[in-house]
C-alpha cells in the first residue's frame, strides 16, 4: 500500500506543476482576438 500512495502523490505533483503556471498568467496575458474564419460572402458588395 506504500508505494500506492508514493505513486498517487507523483501523479498530483506533475498535475499541479503543469496546471500552476497555466493558473498564475491567467490575468496576465490576454489570449489574441480571434481570426475570422467563416465570411457570408453571400451577401458582400
Amino acid at each position: 500500500m506504500n508505494a500506492g500512495w508514493i505513486i498517487l502523490a507523483i501523479c498530483i505533483v506533475f498535475v499541479l506543476g503543469a496546471a500552476l503556471p497555466l493558473i498564475r498568467d491567467r490575468g496576465a496575458n490576454p489570449p489574441p482576438p480571434r481570426k475570422e474564419t467563416l465570411r457570408d460572402w453571400r451577401n458582400e458588395k
